[in-house]
């Protein structure tokens, strides 16, 4: 037998968890070719084959969580049990992915297979919208919304003494979150800042998010300390002049922040379509793992719900984080009467382990200033 384990699927990742199987026990197979999607912290993965041969068993289930490393699916082979590379990377799922076929005529790509998975949905009752008979997401979402009941989690928790039955596992993105941020809970010491912005003079139609864009972009020029790195093991920090901003963006499978890279050197149009495809990527789990890494500070658009300041959280080894809150009218004082202006509230939080109180306040002062 040989033994294929599971390679590291980005950026370090310590485990993946078996989504969808696309082969069978005793399934033949070829070089290159998907047998499994796996989710990571970050993104739906295809694990291509490192060889031909007949497959003798898996060593995990959907739902089942495999280690970095760890034992992934065995083939048939008269040498002895031996690790094994594949040849070809893991490919994120996206939208041109190839349609994988799992022994029925369905065609659909994995990443619509994942959608179908998680919405209980029965691909073989999917009418089809796509070139050649391919269902899309869009089909997969259509026929979810036919159906009103809740939809029960597939692998109930396992080792359930004195847990109660609605519990349901925590899995990929939300699995991730807990870590992250209890890394971040026991690194960071984070400091909020808050203050208002009045944006009373803003044209109609103003894009909020380009326009705060471009102030974050002001106040790294004055203030470039929170467009920084820190390393805690070093003792050091990285200061930076390129600007890679997140964009912490909701889905129901728990937070994104995919990254805006140099956007001090972008146009407002290619910022705006960027931020689009970000949304349709995140909302279809397509988005390559590449724009979910190396940003230097965050935006986090809390008002979009509710709320009008908050204390968002650092995740290191950045150290700052902004968020723009609930823009309401307010009565305020103007060249001596009373008017009615548009207000922005904004949280800024920083690591007090190498930012000032000084160096937070004359950042917040300089998005101000540019966003007034």
């Amino acid at each position: 037998m040989k033994i294929f384990y599971l390679p590291d699927l980005g950026e370090g990742l310590p485990d993946a968890e078996v989504r969808e199987w696309y082969v069978k026990i005793g399934d033949e197979v070829k070089v290159d070719q998907p047998l499994v999607a796996m989710e990571t912290a970050k993104a739906v993965v295809d694990v291509p084959s490192p060889r031909s041969g007949r497959i003798v068993k898996f060593h995990g289930q959907p739902g089942d969580v495999i280690n970095t490393g760890a034992a992934l699916v065995e083939f048939e082979d008269g040498d002895d049990v031996v690790a094994e590379h594949s040849h070809a990377p893991a490919q994120s799922v996206s939208a041109h992915s190839k349609p994988a076929t799992t022994g029925d005529a369905v065609k659909a790509i994995p990443a619509v297979r994942a959608l179908a998975k998680k919405l209980n949905v029965d691909l073989a009752q999917v009418p089809a919208s796509g070139a050649n008979g391919q269902i899309t997401l869009e089909d997969v979402e259509r026929t979810a919304k036919g159906s009103p009941h809740p939809i029960p989690h597939p692998n109930p928790l396992p080792g359930g003494e004195g847990i109660g039955k609605d519990f349901e596992p925590v899995r990929g993105v939300r699995r991730a979150m807990v870590t992250t941020m209890t890394h971040s809970h026991q690194e960071v010491v984070p400091v909020t800042i808050v203050d208002d912005a009045d944006i009373h003079a803003w044209p109609e139609k103003t894009d909020i998010t380009l326009r705060v864009v471009r102030a974050i972009i002001a106040a790294c020029k004055a203030e470039p300390a929170l467009n920084a790195w820190f390393d805690s093991k070093a003792m050091a920090r990285r200061l930076f002049s390129e600007i890679h901003l997140g964009l912490a963006m909701d889905s129901p499978d728990g937070l994104f922040v995919p990254v805006l890279k140099n956007i001090e050197k972008s146009s407002t149009e290619d910022l705006r379509t960027t931020i689009n495809r970000f949304k349709e990527q995140v909302k279809a789990r397509t988005i390559p793992q590449d724009d979910l890494k190396g940003a230097t500070i965050v935006l986090s658009n809390v008002g979009i719900f509710a709320g009008k300041y908050a204390n968002p959280i650092i995740v290191p080894p950045m150290v700052a984080i902004l968020a723009m809150g609930k823009i309401r009218d307010e009565v305020v004082a103007h060249n001596g009467k009373m008017e009615i202006h548009r207000i922005m509230p904004l949280s800024i939080t920083v690591d007090h382990r190498v930012v000032t109180g000084g160096e937070s306040a004359r950042f917040l002062a300089a998005l101000i200033k540019d966003l007034q």
